[in-house]
């Protein structure tokens, strides 16, 4: 399937976008209470349809108590 991502050799330590989509689901977690890490935060935001709502004062910065 392809060259396996050394998460070592990524920028910053970073994961791939798509190490980073098979971890998370835009369908089961919606509020910030129910998020656990900035990482997951900023995913939603990019990557769900309701993700702007974890963004209140649309500053860019999702769940502000988490990140």
């Amino acid at each position: 399937m392809g060259e396996a991502t050394n998460p070592t050799k990524s920028p910053l330590g970073l994961i791939s976008r798509r190490q980073v989509a098979q971890s998370y689901s835009c369908q089961p977690r919606r509020f910030c209470r129910q998020i656990s890490s900035c990482e997951e935060a900023r995913w939603y935001l990019a990557n769900c349809s309701w993700g702007s709502k974890l963004d209140r004062d649309s500053d860019g910065i999702p769940c502000e108590g988490v990140c």
